[in-house]
């Protein structure tokens, strides 16, 4: 993270790496991450049982609380600031984290569980976000030319290639070539580096937008980013009191506090604002400073047992 941030103008402009495989090179980090997402998830789903899918009661608790939540914050706030409250409501709505599989996984959740969720989740928020935002009459750079189905198809467009491509591929492999599925099933250790990567990316990009902020917006910018602290705060606790009732802590707290900030920052920019993106945008911040924290317990608590 602290790589990220003191090194971001280097890593924002990914162009150096792109120029040698395409013929116009992208400067935006998001096709590296995305790809990168993408390899993890393939990587988490090989170690994944299909039998192991079912519905749980905290998966039905937790999806109504994402999308009832959200518009009950969106009210409270919005008198006060409304960019603080548009930005909690993505913050809030937005679904799962793509990589949130692999820090249950490294955590040592039921990712079967959490996988649940996000799918749900995901199909849900392509429904309920482009008529959320519809009803409180977001015109933000864009969205008075998406009609609904647009935006639910760039919703779609965005989230589930991510979520299905890794996991038909690792049950493609299963079914062909076994020994290469076997082999990435013990491999795990490999999607914590990858995080590890597309961490330090993604702070770049944070680092690199709140630095370009407008200084007449910076009072609201930091009422946006201290309500986006909040609601990472309120989610991972919700999440993981739900999930300990139900003995799935672990998958419960990722599945309701990682977010897909990616598609949160989307939804921001194109329905709101610059300054309402901020709250995704330092949300990055506050997940990977709560699952970093989590790891370290985790790694502590394991050297215990062995000792």
């Amino acid at each position: 993270m602290m790589i990220g941030i003191v090194f971001h103008s280097i890593f924002t402009d990914v162009s150096f790496i792109t120029q040698y495989f395409m013929d116009e090179p992208l400067k935006d980090i998001t096709f590296i991450t995305k790809y990168m997402l993408f390899v993890m998830l393939f990587i988490v789903y090989c170690k994944v049982d299909i039998r192991q899918f079912r519905w749980k009661p905290w998966h039905i608790y937790l999806l109504i609380l994402q999308f009832t939540l959200c518009i009950i914050f969106y009210l409270i706030f919005l008198k006060i600031d409304k960019n603080a409250a548009e930005g909690g409501l993505i913050c809030l709505i937005a679904p799962t984290a793509t990589s949130a599989p692999v820090i249950t996984g490294l955590l040592g959740g039921s990712v079967a569980g959490l996988i649940t969720y996000s799918i749900s989740s995901n199909l849900l928020v392509a429904i309920f976000a482009p008529l959320y935002f519809s009803l409180i009459g977001a015109h933000g750079v864009g969205a008075e030319n998406l009609t609904f189905l647009q935006a639910f198809g760039t919703i779609c467009g965005k989230a589930f290639p991510l979520i299905f491509g890794p996991f038909i591929l690792a049950g493609l492999l299963k079914l062909i070539i076994p020994s290469i599925h076997d082999y990435f099933k013990v491999k795990q250790g490999i999607s914590f580096w990858l995080w590890t990567i597309a961490l330090v990316l993604l702070m770049a990009r944070t680092t690199t937008d709140l630095i370009n902020l407008d200084r007449t917006h910076i009072y609201s910018a930091i009422n946006v980013a201290i309500i986006s602290l909040i609601t990472c705060m309120i989610q991972f606790t919700i999440g993981r009191r739900m999930g300990k009732k139900y003995h799935n802590k672990v998958a419960s707290g990722q599945a309701y506090g990682q977010k897909n900030t990616i598609l949160a920052i989307w939804m921001a920019q194109t329905f709101f604002s610059p300054i309402v993106a901020i709250a995704p945008a330092t949300y990055v911040l506050w997940q990977n400073l709560v699952n970093s924290y989590q790891l370290y317990k985790h790694k502590s608590g394991r050297k215990k047992d062995q000792d």
